[in-house]
């Protein structure tokens, strides 16, 4: 997760992570970078960009990585450097088809041709026992539950 004398991460070629805020984006990110990404960034303003080098006995690479709220207002075209993106995640709760309709609705105003990979990552890690993300649903579900009585 460090920038390295190559440039800045703006520069790099760049991947979006996309999806409604509580997807999974954080976890997955966290797992790509083999770091912990903190929950407090705040997305609110627009979209947030890690560094990440690839370095196989293959291949070597920097990369930025995006990850952007699909809200209302956000746009791809108010990255910086958006001729650098050259993949897509997008994510979605395989539990909440609103999440899915969303990004569905968010492709159909955007020119997804322009992305040399697309993945469509649908995220139901809460559903598995033990699994941090189930304990942490399970908190937030009960959390829900005793605020409404």
């Amino acid at each position: 997760m460090e920038e390295s004398g190559a440039g800045s991460l703006e520069a790099w070629p760049s991947v979006l992570l996309v999806g409604a805020p509580g997807m999974g984006k954080r976890t997955i990110l966290s797992r790509l970078l083999a770091a912990e990404v903190p929950d407090t960034h705040d997305l609110s303003s627009g979209a947030l960009c890690q560094g990440w080098k690839i370095d196989t006995k293959y291949y070597s690479s920097d990369l930025s990585i995006w990850t952007a709220h699909l809200e209302e207002g956000f746009s791809v075209s108010s990255l910086p450097h958006l001729d650098q993106l050259a993949a897509l995640i997008m994510v979605f709760d395989m539990n909440d088809e609103s999440s899915f309709l969303a990004l569905q609705n968010w492709v159909e105003n955007i020119d997804i041709q322009r992305f040399e990979v697309l993945l469509c990552v649908g995220n139901k890690a809460d559903l598995v026992p033990g699994h941090a993300a189930h304990v942490e649903y399970r908190r937030r579900m009960q959390r829900i539950g005793e605020s409404e009585c």
